[in-house]
């Protein structure tokens, strides 16, 4: 939690709420991943989104065959 010790000891209380100078802010490096990492991240989440998917559509039909088989079952 570095940057938020960052910001509470540079917050200068206003009302009832602390606010943070532009200029030290300005000061503060902020790290981000490449243009490459970034798109790696994007991609690593549509992979996981796309088996997300797949296995909702896996357990849907999971759940129609149980309710079939319970018709049989009881018929």
């Amino acid at each position: 939690m570095p940057m938020k010790n960052w910001a509470v000891s540079h917050a200068n209380p206003t009302v009832s709420q602390a606010s943070i100078n532009q200029t030290e802010l300005s000061k503060q490096p902020i790290s981000s991943p490449t243009l490459t990492e970034q798109q790696q991240i994007g991609n690593f989440f549509k992979e996981i989104d796309n088996i997300i998917g797949l296995h909702q559509r896996k357990l849907d039909l999971l759940k129609e065959q149980k309710k079939g088989l319970l018709q049989k079952m009881f018929v």
